[in-house]
């Protein structure tokens, strides 16, 4: 009953759509789904109006939502294992929002605080490095890259259960799968707009 709990809160803080709301609010009433890249992130909310500071507000809480709910399965003394499920569905959640029709973002920054979640001083350090290259660079790839990459190799050195190795190199892996499927859709819809003229004269 606990571990279906935890499953289920992972599912629902992965779903609140921080950056969508925080943009909804700073844009005047705009959906971020129609705007820019159309991605339900922190990235896009940021390069399209939500201001530098609640756009990394809108970051910082979207790599919450990994930590927290990871978190809670440790706090609550589950296996391993149930970490790494409620791992992979804060993950979902954030991908497939109930609350935006199961349109949401791509998860990377999700994905980073899950991982985070299974290591959390080594991520602190990891976190801080990442930091530091975004303000000297001003590239949020190069900070993303420098969180997130040492964390499965870290997880190695530290000899954490085999669980945390694996979910360490596998989470940022669905965030690429969903930004693939994302712009396949997207070039689907592209396609479908410029074919509908010569549909409407045939």
């Amino acid at each position: 009953m606990t571990e279906a709990l935890a499953v289920a809160l992972a599912y629902f803080i992965g779903a609140i759509p921080l950056s969508w709301l925080i943009f909804y609010w700073r844009s005047g009433g705009q959906d971020l789904r129609r705007v820019g890249d159309r991605n339900v992130g922190s990235g896009n909310a940021l390069r399209e109006g939500a201001g530098w500071f609640w756009g990394h507000m809108a970051l910082l809480g979207d790599v919450g939502k990994g930590l927290l709910a990871v978190s809670l399965a440790r706090w609550l003394e589950l296996p391993v294992g149930w970490w790494m499920a409620c791992g992979y569905v804060v993950i979902v959640g954030h991908m497939f929002p109930v609350w935006l029709g199961f349109d949401g973002g791509r998860g990377a920054a999700t994905a980073m605080g899950a991982a985070g979640a299974f290591l959390p001083w080594q991520f602190g350090i990891t976190m801080a490095g990442g930091t530091v290259a975004f303000l000297l660079f001003r590239i949020a790839e190069l900070g993303i890259v420098l969180v997130a990459a040492p964390l499965p190799f870290l997880a190695i050195a530290f000899d954490l259960p085999v669980e945390a190795i694996v979910f360490c190199f596998t989470a940022p892996m669905l965030s690429g799968v969903k930004a693939g499927v994302d712009r396949w859709q997207r070039s689907r819809r592209a396609v479908r707009v410029e074919s509908a003229p010569a549909d409407d004269a045939r």
